[in-house]
C-alpha cells in the first residue's frame, strides 16, 4: 500500500515507503481523482479505475499501519517507514528516525477528507490531532538573529504556534541533525549551514488543526 520515493529502486533510504514531501499523500489524491473519473481522468476505464480505487484503499490501510504509536496512543508518522518493519527511519545524515510534524498534519488533512471514515481512520485522525496540539510551541518564532548567529528559535510573545519538523519517538521532545549524523536537542547546537539551511521550524501543522475543526463539525451533523 506504500511507494518508495524513487523507482526503480535505488537502494538505501530511496527505499523507504516515503511519507517525504508527501509522496504518499499525494498519490492516494491521485488515485481518489482516477477512481472517481473526475475532471481530466473521466477517459480512464472502469477497470482502471477500479484498480486505482483498490490501491488507495491500500494506501490508507498502510498509512493506519504507520502511525506511530506512543504510550499507547496513536501520535504521529515519520518522514519515511521501513518497507518492512514499518518503523519510522532516518534518510538523509541530518534527517533522523523521528515523528515529523508538518508530513503528518498532511496526512491528517487527507483522512479528514475521505467521506465514510472507518473507526480506525477516525481514532487515527483524533489521535494525530491530540499529539500536534499537544507539541505545538508557544511564545516563540523561528528566525533569522543575526548574520553572525543566523536562524534560531527566540522568545516572540503572540507569536503563532510553532512545531519542530522532528520529535523524539521516546522523549517527544524536539530532536535535530547535522550532517556529521550528530543528534542535538537544541537546534541552536547545530552547525551554522544546516541551521540556516533547513526548516526545522514550522507552521504547517495548523492545516490540520484548522481542518480538524470543520471535520468535527460536518461529523457531529452526521452523526446521531
Amino acid at each position: 500500500g506504500g511507494w518508495p520515493q524513487v523507482w526503480p529502486l535505488q537502494g538505501g533510504y530511496h527505499d523507504s515507503f516515503t511519507i517525504n514531501d508527501n509522496a504518499i499523500v499525494e498519490v492516494a489524491e491521485l488515485l481518489d481523482a482516477i477512481a472517481a473519473g473526475r475532471e481530466q481522468y473521466a477517459f480512464v476505464p472502469p477497470t482502471v479505475r477500479e484498480r486505482a480505487q483498490v490501491a488507495e484503499k491500500r494506501a490508507i490501510a498502510a498509512l493506519l499501519a504507520t502511525q506511530v504509536v506512543v504510550a499507547g496512543r496513536r501520535s504521529l508518522w515519520g518522514q519515511q517507514h521501513d518497507a518492512l518493519t514499518l518503523a519510522p527511519t532516518s534518510a538523509r545524515n541530518y534527517e533522523p528516525a523521528a515523528l515529523c510534524s508538518s508530513e503528518s498534519a498532511s496526512i491528517l488533512v487527507y483522512l479528514m477528507t475521505l467521506p465514510t471514515p472507518s473507526q480506525d481512520i477516525v481514532e487515527a485522525i483524533e489521535g494525530g490531532i491530540a499529539a500536534l496540539r499537544a507539541l505545538g510551541i508557544e511564545g516563540k518564532a523561528w528566525r533569522k538573529v543575526s548574520e553572525l548567529d543566523g536562524r534560531l528559535l527566540v522568545s516572540q510573545p503572540g507569536a503563532p504556534t510553532v512545531w519542530a519538523r522532528y520529535y523524539d519517538i521516546t522523549t517527544l521532545q524536539p530532536v535535530f541533525g547535522d550532517r556529521d549524523k550528530s543528534l542535538h536537542d537544541n537546534v541552536a547546537d547545530l552547525s551554522l549551514e544546516r541551521r540556516n539551511g533547513y526548516a526545522w521550524y514550522g507552521v504547517g501543522p495548523v492545516k490540520a488543526l484548522e481542518a480538524y475543526a470543520v471535520w468535527k463539525q460536518r461529523r457531529a451533523q452526521v452523526t446521531p
